[in-house]
């Protein structure tokens, strides 16, 4: 137990240190984005108790009115601003992901040997897509990733109560999150356990709703109708919208919303429930919402699948073992 732990903070302290070469030596070449420039801003208007979703925000010879995040991007990045670089807090949401992965990969109640539970946070730590996001795109879904993900693994130990704050902290940190309330409501059911889905309500609720009623129109047009309305980017290919437009088709909101719920409704509704159908069931709708919902389909947005795709590699590896095992089993035939 002891040399898994030192090889989980080996694997850890390597992640991150690959995470600061890059914004040390290779960050520097690529032009900041957008996101960048503006998360890179909010921080000081919470600090000086201004309103992210009223702000006129500089980037480049252009301005930008509008701010498409939810309230705890920029509460999250305000002690990190104060540190000098808000990509610090980038690293340490990866640093929670790999926690959250490697917690997942060895619960007490997986049906299947965890020995290989460390490959959870170490496929995380060298994930490619992570070092873009985190590094040298450095754009803030991350953040709302590491909440659900330790919501996802403290409900599979049955922790309810940090599960539903920390689903609480991931719904007011990113849109997809809100999608997985259905899913863990159908889990705090069976665990008789739905004051825990109140909790996460009043826990986002407690972030969101002050800069809601500051500026209602504001925040609903920055933080949903801006997602569903913008123009087409030429970066955004990986969506349904972008490929179906290629072909000269025009998917409406509506029409996404109503593809998307056919997936929806039966991964949160899957009859049997168990540790492995959860993360299933989140993966998928993290998915599906990435590909089907957006107007614009950018690679940020499978952040949050491939993190669970992570934290069941384990399972994978154990399942392929369990396969060879059997033929290996097997009478041989003269």
């Amino acid at each position: 137990m002891k040399r898994q732990l030192w090889l989980l903070i080996l694997i850890i302290v390597f992640g991150v240190a690959l995470r600061l070469a890059l914004i040390v030596f290779l960050a520097g070449s690529y032009k900041p984005i957008d996101i960048l420039i503006v998360d890179r801003q909010v921080p000081k208007l919470i600090l000086d108790l201004q309103n992210p979703y009223t702000h006129t925000y500089p980037v480049d010879n252009y301005t930008l009115s509008t701010f498409a995040y939810l309230p705890v991007i920029p509460i999250y990045y305000v002690p990190f601003y104060l540190l000098g670089d808000i990509r610090y807090g980038n690293i340490f949401a990866d640093v929670l992901i790999m926690l959250a992965a490697y917690l997942i990969a060895k619960p007490p109640n997986f049906d299947y040997n965890c020995k290989n539970a460390l490959y959870a946070p170490l496929v995380f730590a060298v994930l490619p897509l992570s070092f873009w996001l985190t590094c040298i795109s450095a754009t803030n879904f991350m953040i709302g990733t590491a909440f659900m993900m330790l919501a996802l693994a403290f409900l599979i130990r049955k922790n309810f109560a940090a599960s539903a704050v920390f689903l609480g902290l991931g719904v007011a940190a990113n849109q997809f999150i809100i999608l997985l309330l259905p899913l863990f409501g159908v889990y705090y059911w069976k665990e008789r356990r739905m004051g825990s889905l109140l909790l996460s309500v009043a826990v986002s609720a407690a972030i969101i709703l002050p800069f809601f009623l500051a500026t209602p129109s504001n925040f609903v047009y920055d933080v949903f109708t801006f997602q569903f309305t913008r123009a087409l980017q030429s970066n955004g290919a990986f969506s349904l919208y972008s490929i179906a437009t290629s072909f000269g088709v025009q998917l409406s909101t509506w029409i996404r919303i109503i593809i998307f719920a056919v997936p929806f409704l039966v991964l949160t509704f899957w009859k049997r429930r168990s540790p492995q159908t959860l993360l299933l069931s989140a993966c998928g709708i993290m998915l599906f919402a990435a590909f089907f919902l957006p107007v614009d389909g950018f690679y940020n947005y499978f952040l949050p699948a491939s993190a669970i795709v992570c934290a069941l590699i384990p399972l994978i590896i154990n399942k392929i073992h369990l396969k060879i095992k059997k033929r290996q089993l097997l009478p041989k035939h003269l």
